[in-house]
């Protein structure tokens, strides 16, 4: 326990844990990302366009979902598109309103980049917790966030 030292409270070693386990996944995630030039947080706008199946949604819904709530959503969704990966449209009878929709490109990139990052978390969880484990770690972090 020596990475707890100067931390006595047994809630404070919980936070520094998930903090810690976070930035192993970000970064587990990230050089997966790194090889096609997209950051996680790019990645998690296409994602959530993705599950819009098909319908294009505006920036504020796209900024509602995000996993990064500080995230400049507009600068990213600039690069998204200069890669063609989404498209924005503005509305003709409202000039603010912006429909944003993943471009076949976008989904084709997911589709590369998602089996690589759940092979590379995938076998790495499935050694070390067992599926009782992660259920029960998916229903903590649930009632954290609730």
């Amino acid at each position: 326990m020596e990475k707890y030292r100067s931390v006595n409270n047994p809630y404070l070693k919980m936070i520094v844990e998930l903090l810690s386990t976070g930035s192993f996944i970000d970064h587990k995630v990230n050089s997966v990302l790194k090889e096609y030039g997209i950051t996680h947080v790019q990645f998690n706008i296409l994602r959530i366009l993705q599950g819009a199946n098909g319908e294009a949604l505006s920036p504020g819904v796209i900024s509602d979902r995000m996993l990064f709530k500080n995230s400049d959503v507009t600068r990213l969704m600039d690069r998204l598109e200069k890669r063609a990966l989404i498209s924005r449209n503005i509305c003709p009878e409202n000039r603010r309103k912006m429909d944003i929709r993943l471009e076949k490109k976008g989904l084709k990139l997911i589709s590369d980049v998602l089996p690589k990052i759940e092979s590379d978390l995938n076998g790495f969880f499935k050694d070390v917790v067992s599926p009782k484990e992660r259920d029960q770690l998916l229903k903590t972090l649930s009632k954290i966030q609730s």
